[in-house]
């Protein structure tokens, strides 16, 4: 099998174990941890609550967005193509999956990508590579990932984790000077993401001293993608099934992020994903501080089932009403916290009002 065989064939697993229960660690999200107050007497309208977003000078229908996922691979276009049509439906904004395979073959993928453009031309994208190439590549290069998709801006994603368990290896010397540069040379708006185990906070203040636009957290109790990589090689599971149990809740819940960033920063662009699964989950990260949530598992199950429903056309159904079901539960989350808008929410622990607990 050749490397991009190899290539195509890892993102068909990363789409199969993501779904997989033994990849999810729901409960170290710790947003169980965290209770809304209940506001019995909104003196408002539930059609007053408003869920509108700006993102980079972009306007969104909701703070929730789609965050990456899948591509690379033919069943990968049709999914990102169920996911575009939804996104530019319901006025999301859609972070793509990994463009790793565009950088040695750029103009299949710009073919789909342009496809995916012409059919929905509203939808505004999130182009996405990970630090390795950042590294290794031009700057240039990376830049022209995001330009060549008509993206809004770019997505550099952190994953030393699953890189130890996916190739034993991770090579991120010099990681910090080739993002700075990057950075300084891109024209549109870089944001920096984990994959699954969070960002510091003191990683956090770093990055926005470095010039990134926006954090996303994408911290602990989603997919575990360090057990993923390992479940779908037979070879890994032999050599690091032991190991497995020690990294089972490494790393940072967005909870505990949050929780510990200073108010000040938090009138940053930090976003939060991983192991969303309500309009309520997303309502308690905007309590604690974050203008912005990512739900990706949800949705790749969505758009499975919209792909085994269709015939020749692709239908959005299932991505769509799950859409619907998360905006209508953040609403109602807001709307009985008393809570008019989701910005509002999102600022609201930055201007001193509390409108959560911890539970003991």
């Amino acid at each position: 099998m050749n490397k991009l065989d190899q290539f195509e064939e890892r993102k068909k697993d990363h789409i199969k174990w993501a779904l997989d229960s033994q990849t999810q660690n729901l409960a170290s999200t710790d947003l169980g941890k965290i209770q809304l107050k209940h506001h019995a007497l909104p003196d408002f309208n539930f059609s007053d609550v408003s869920l509108k977003t700006q993102i980079f000078k972009h306007s969104f229908s909701s703070p929730h967005f789609v965050s990456s996922m899948t591509g690379g691979h033919e069943q990968g276009f049709k999914i990102n193509s169920i996911l575009a049509s939804a996104c530019e439906e319901q006025g999301w904004l859609f972070c793509v999956g990994s463009q790793r395979k565009e950088l040695d073959h750029a103009a299949k993928a710009r073919s789909e990508w342009l496809q995916i453009k012409e059919q929905f031309p509203k939808v505004q994208l999130l182009s996405n590579i990970g630090i390795e190439e950042v590294i290794h590549y031009p700057a240039e290069k990376i830049i022209q990932l995001a330009k060549q998709i008509e993206a809004m801006g770019l997505i550099i994603h952190l994953n030393p984790l699953q890189e130890l368990f996916q190739k034993r290896t991770a090579n991120f010397k010099n990681a910090k000077s080739a993002l700075a540069l990057l950075i300084k040379k891109s024209k549109v708006p870089v944001v920096v993401k984990e994959v699954g185990f969070g960002l510091s906070p003191q990683l956090v203040r770093d990055l926005f001293k470095m010039g990134v636009s926006a954090v996303d957290l994408s911290g602990r109790g989603g997919t575990h993608w360090g057990k993923l990589e390992v479940l779908r090689n037979p070879q890994m599971q032999d050599e690091f099934q032991d190991s497995l149990s020690a990294f089972d809740t490494w790393g940072y819940s967005n909870v505990e992020i949050l929780l510990q960033t200073s108010t000040a920063l938090l009138k940053k662009n930090i976003w939060a994903s991983g192991g969303v699964r309500s309009g309520v989950d997303s309502a308690k990260y905007l309590a604690l501080g974050a203008k912005a949530v990512g739900i990706a598992q949800p949705m790749m199950k969505w758009a499975l089932q919209d792909l085994a429903d269709s015939d020749e056309q692709l239908s959005n159904r299932n991505v769509l009403a799950g859409m619907k079901r998360f905006d209508f539960e953040l609403r109602t989350a807001l709307f009985c916290t008393g809570m008019l808008s989701s910005k509002s929410m999102s600022e609201s622990r930055a201007r001193g009002k509390k409108v959560w607990y911890e539970s003991k």
